[in-house]
């Protein structure tokens, strides 16, 4: 039957047909802490991820700072596919595996079907000696083998429905991951302050396709069986009523063998036109099922090297920072696909074949405010990738492969169209109270961001505190939640440590319903002074 392997391998392949914009989502541990806040609370060398102008928002006492480096990993299962997959894998598919091919409690529908024809080609023996004893031992025999391929399909068409509901579930279920280092060196001032920063990013977006095909296929085992017992069933009972009497006509003997003739040429096409029975038994195709469902492959990696300069203007006694972060990014594509039948890993040379390099001129620009009467409020805006960007990935060729995974000569190589990636100019406000012991902000989207490829859109708002102990320990706490997608609220923990000057800071984030669903950590050290 189909390989096990094949679906455990494919909770780990990735589709994709269009690549829209990352959501705005920095991974520095203190703001992922603060529930991934910063566009008005970022502090010297965060501010080029969140917001440029914030360098000149540094108190007079603030030098310069170093971070690097900085960690993150962010894991979003929305559908919960990893759980459903491993449920295939762990339960779902071992039943259905033994349903067909038997375990330490039954034979199995295959060995069954085998026992099954083996004694109807015993009974078309008897028949040919015209003996109504032996015809009617025979007819007992095809009964009972006809008893316990019923009770088969009992259990084969539970474990089918267990198996095609679960791949419906994770069928199209999105599984994203998002990985991002960095690192900044920021100098901050009132006059002139200026920052170099660097970040890269890999983002990743999974779903596993299973076509309409091959969910038929695996829908047409018990019908196909099923037909082949209510054709035998039937011969049995006219064996029944010729062989009432203790005798048998040659003309019934000759009616009973055309009826036998016909069961052994049984045939039944599942509607992707695989063979399941032929000449009255289970073809080698439907014991080693080729599936046609495709997994695919799409990775993209930005890395962006700006330099940040900022300065604070007065406007009619008001003074307002503005900052620019010009950048030269390099984007870089990969495009891979493969059958889901005879997958076993990523050929990393067809993957390399498949990688499209970027290079990019982009620019953020932020401003901000400080207000109230002792300056502890500060509001802020930022646009980020304001000059956008479109690039493009490979088409990749698929060669369908055989059950040992090698490529299959009877089936012809097919590709599937590559796309683009689409940067998109993203936009958001924040506003923060500050002061010597603690930090509360607010940031809010002022767009919706286009997922990576099947996620859902995102467009957070978002909130965070950080408490300040002795200026050494530092307890922060926030919370997200997207308004473009039901259920996908986080809630965000984190510490730094940071004794004469050094930084230390640790995040962690979890879906609250469901930890299992979303989550993500953080970890950076920096230098102060």
């Amino acid at each position: 039957m189909i390989k096990r392997s094949l679906l455990a391998v494919a909770i780990a392949t990735l589709s994709i047909q269009s690549v829209q914009a990352a959501p705005f989502l920095p991974m520095d541990a203190r703001g992922l802490a603060m529930g991934s806040t910063g566009v008005a609370s970022a502090q010297r060398a965060h501010a080029p991820a969140y917001n440029p102008s914030l360098l000149s928002q540094a108190s007079e006492d603030d030098d310069f700072a170093l971070l690097f480096p900085q960690i993150g990993v962010n894991l979003a299962d929305e559908g919960e596919l990893i759980d459903e997959a491993e449920l295939i894998s762990d339960e779902i598919f071992p039943a259905f595996e033994n349903a067909i091919e038997g375990s330490g409690l039954s034979s199995g529908l295959d060995a069954n079907l085998d026992t099954l024809t083996t004694r109807i080609s015993q009974l078309e023996t008897a028949i040919g000696t015209g003996d109504a004893a032996q015809i009617a031992t025979a007819n007992t025999n095809l009964k009972s083998a006809l008893g316990d391929v019923d009770d088969d399909l009992v259990v084969t068409q539970s474990s089918i429905s267990d198996l095609t509901k679960s791949l419906d579930n994770i069928s199209g279920s999105p599984l994203s991951a998002r990985l991002g280092v960095g690192g900044a060196l920021a100098i901050p001032s009132k006059k002139f302050a200026a920052a170099i920063s660097f970040s890269g990013t890999a983002n990743v977006s999974a779903r596993v396709n299973f076509t309409d095909s091959d969910l038929g296929l695996l829908n047409s085992y018990v019908p196909a069986a099923q037909g082949y017992i209510d054709a035998a069933d039937d011969v049995s009972t006219g064996i029944d009523d010729a062989t009432a009497d203790n005798t048998i006509t040659p003309t019934e003997a000759l009616n009973l063998q055309s009826a036998v003739d016909n069961l052994q040429t049984y045939e039944y096409t599942s509607p992707n036109g695989t063979s399941i029975f032929s000449n009255g038994a289970l073809t080698d195709d439907a014991s080693d099922a080729n599936l046609t469902s495709t997994a695919e492959v799409v990775a993209v990696a930005i890395v962006d090297l700006g330099v940040s300069l900022s300065r604070e203007f007065d406007f009619s006694g008001e003074k307002v920072a503005i900052g620019l972060t010009p950048k030269l990014q390099k984007i870089t594509t990969y495009h891979y696909a493969d059958e889901v039948d005879g997958f076993d890993e990523v050929d990393e040379d067809d993957l390399e074949d498949s990688k499209e390099d970027y290079s990019k001129v982009n620019l953020d620009i932020g401003a901000s405010y400080r207000f109230g009467s002792e300056g502890n409020w500060v509001a802020g805006l930022v646009g980020k990738n304001l000059l956008g960007g479109e690039f493009d990935y490979a088409d990749v060729l698929v060669t369908p492969k055989d059950s040992n995974g090698n490529p299959d000569p009877l089936q012809p190589a097919y590709t599937i169209d590559g796309g683009s990636v689409k940067l998109n100019p993203q936009f958001r406000a924040g506003l923060s109270y500050q002061s010597s012991w603690v930090n509360v902000a607010v940031d809010l989207d002022l767009t919706e961001n286009d997922p990576i490829a099947f996620e859902n859109p995102t467009q957070y708002a978002a909130i965070g505190a950080e408490f300040d102990l002795f200026s050494t320990l530092q307890l922060r706490a926030g919370y997200r939640t997207n308004m473009s997608a039901s259920n996908s609220d986080m809630v965000s923990v984190g510490f730094g440590l940071s004794p004469f000057g050094v930084h230390l800071d640790i995040a962690a984030m979890a879906n609250p319903s469901d930890p299992e669903k979303e989550a993500g950590v953080a970890l950076e050290t920096g230098f102060y002074f």
